[in-house]
C-alpha cells in the first residue's frame, strides 16, 4: 500500500557522521540540472584507492520561494522499502540524515518511486541563504539518464503540486546521484588488475601441468 504522505522516514543511528579525508582521483562528474532547478547543485568524485564515490550537494536558497526543510535523493528505484545506508555521510549542523520510501512522491509530476537518502532540518534553511555539507559515499557510480531523482520540501510552501506533500514541494528534477537498480560499473583499481593477471598466470601453469586431464578441465573465466 502506498504511503499517504510524500515519503516515510526512518533515521539512522550508530553511523559515523563525518567522512574521513581521502585522496580523490582527478576526475569528477558535472552536475546535470533540470530546467526547473535553481536551488540544489551537486557533484561527485571518485577515490581510486577505495573504489568509492562521494556525492556532495549544496542548497542555494538566496532567491528561493520558501524555507527548505527537506532534501531527498532517490538512490534505488527498484524497491519501495528501506534497504542499505551509505558507506558514510555528512550532515550540516541542525540537520538529520535518514532513509525514506516514496509515498505521493511516486505520483505525477515527480514520478519518484523507490528508496531515498534524506536530510531533514530541525532548523529550516531560510530564504536569502545557502548551505553545503550534504554528502554521502557509496561504491555506486552516477546513473545515466534524466529521470527525476530528487526533491526539496518546505513546511511553509504551498505552491507545489497540491497532491504531494500538501503543496510543499519547492523543487524537483534530476541531479547527479547513484541508482542501485541501474548501476554503472565501478573502475577497478590497478592493484586488483595486477592481482587478477597474476592469478590467471597461475591458472595457466596449473593447466599445463595437468595436460592429461584437459578433457575434464572447465574454463572458469
Amino acid at each position: 500500500m502506498k504511503n499517504s504522505t510524500r515519503c516515510s522516514r526512518r533515521y539512522l543511528s550508530g553511523l559515523a557522521k563525518f567522512l574521513s579525508v581521502v585522496s580523490l582521483a582527478t576526475f569528477a562528474y558535472a552536475c546535470p540540472l533540470p530546467a526547473n532547478a535553481a536551488i540544489l547543485s551537486g557533484n561527485v568524485s571518485f577515490d581510486s584507492n577505495t573504489g568509492l564515490y562521494t556525492y556532495s550537494y549544496t542548497l542555494d536558497n538566496t532567491t528561493g520561494p520558501a524555507v527548505i526543510k527537506e532534501l531527498s535523493i532517490l538512490f534505488d528505484s527498484s524497491q519501495n522499502s528501506v534497504s542499505a545506508p551509505p558507506h558514510s555521510f555528512t550532515t550540516p549542523t541542525g540537520w538529520s540524515f535518514g532513509e525514506a520510501v516514496s509515498g505521493s512522491s511516486a505520483d505525477s509530476p515527480l514520478n519518484e518511486f523507490g528508496a531515498f537518502w534524506q536530510w531533514y532540518g530541525s532548523q529550516a534553511l531560510p530564504t536569502g541563504s545557502a548551505m553545503g555539507g550534504f554528502s554521502f559515499t557509496t561504491p555506486f557510480a552516477p546513473v545515466t539518464g534524466s529521470a527525476n531523482n530528487y526533491f526539496l520540501w518546505s513546511n511553509s510552501y504551498t505552491g507545489g503540486p497540491s497532491s504531494i506533500g500538501n503543496g510543499g514541494i519547492v523543487e524537483w528534477g534530476h541531479i547527479v546521484a547513484p541508482n542501485f537498480s541501474a548501476p554503472t560499473a565501478v573502475p577497478v583499481p590497478a592493484a586488483v588488475w595486477l592481482f587478477a593477471s597474476g592469478l590467471l598466470g597461475l591458472v595457466g601453469v596449473a593447466q599445463r601441468k595437468k595436460a592429461d586431464d584437459r578433457r575434464t578441465t572447465r574454463n572458469l573465466f
